[in-house]
């Protein structure tokens, strides 16, 4: 009889046993569901720049670059990427997302074939002003810099000093040296000016222009040119203003006008030669860092050229 009763206990036992560990098991299931449903989060954007294996895109929250796209995406495209709470990195700049699903939400509308015939039409005359050593394009406009030399060519003799580069760079040398003396003068004041006119505005250093350099001493002088416009504002806060303001060129923006100039010589170089090309991106790497180039000042300078924010982008990011 006691056996009886013992078998039956012990049955009893393993059924709740039994019940115990489904429940639990149940409950954990239940639980990581409800986890993975949590940590899902969604975002819209419109394409700003798109390649085949990640697009940034820009939302209300900012800027982000979506990695690990399934669809191929063009610029203006507007789509909705989802991804885990814990696939975002918001250290990078812009933040980065890995996404683990998407869906178009609307495409970039096509213009017509006229228009862009003559977009192309444009874009094939600026590669022709990057390749010729012609000069600065026909604008003759003065109060803007990047009217003037917007598209700056390509010499052949990169690996050659010239004279103009010998001349050109032993002026900047020369200025350099009297920066960093602390001697606070008003030659200072007349240097700055006559580089950014030498810069931008088709002046004149020793006889010789800006073209008249090649792609190399260019780049040299743009860096030199970024450190000289940040000593002027720290010897002469305001100078920049006051000057601008009783002549129709423009000064105060000198920093996002030498950016814009060293990246668009850089793309150019990066199209024909590969060994300029890395010294080049060293080169910004080094402006980057040296004087907190962020990905927003990049997007801002590019404003609505998004064709030139998609390479400068590649610059950027290989720098």
């Amino acid at each position: 009889m006691r056996s009886k009763k013992d078998s039956i206990l012990i049955i009893t036992l393993i059924i709740l046993l039994v019940i115990s560990i489904g429940l639990i098991i149940y409950l954990l299931l239940s639980r990581n569901n409800k986890n993975d449903i949590v940590n899902y989060k969604e975002i819209n954007g419109v394409v700003i720049v798109a390649f085949k294996d990640y697009v940034i895109i820009e939302s209300e929250e900012g800027d982000y670059l979506i990695n690990n796209i399934k669809g191929l995406y063009e610029v203006g495209d507007e789509v909705k990427f989802q991804y885990k709470e814990t696939d975002i990195d918001d250290t990078s700049s812009p933040k980065t997302i890995k996404a683990c699903d998407e869906e178009l939400i609307k495409k970039m509308q096509k213009k017509d074939n006229t228009l862009n015939s003559d977009v192309n039409d444009k874009e094939i005359d600026s590669n022709k002003d990057l390749s010729n050593n012609e000069g600065v394009s026909n604008n003759t406009t003065t109060s803007n810099p990047t009217n003037t030399q917007n598209n700056p060519p390509a010499s052949d003799d990169d690996l050659n000093t010239t004279s103009a580069d010998t001349t050109v760079l032993n002026y900047f040398q020369e200025y350099n040296t009297t920066i960093k003396s602390g001697k606070i003068t008003d030659s200072l004041k007349s240097g700055f000016v006559t580089i950014v006119d030498f810069l931008f505005y088709k002046g004149t250093i020793k006889g010789y222009t800006f073209n008249d350099l090649t792609n190399s001493a260019k780049l040299k002088i743009l860096s030199m040119a970024l450190y000289f416009d940040n000593k002027i504002e720290e010897y002469f806060p305001g100078y920049k203003e006051s000057i601008s303001n009783t002549t129709s060129k423009v000064y105060t923006t000198v920093k996002k006008e030498v950016i814009s100039l060293y990246l668009t010589i850089t793309t150019n170089i990066c199209s024909n030669n590969s060994e300029l090309c890395e010294n080049a991106k060293k080169g910004f790497g080094e402006l980057k860092k040296n004087f907190n180039l962020t990905w927003e000042l990049l997007k801002d300078i590019a404003g609505d050229g998004l064709t030139n924010l998609k390479n400068w982008y590649l610059i950027w990011r290989e720098s």
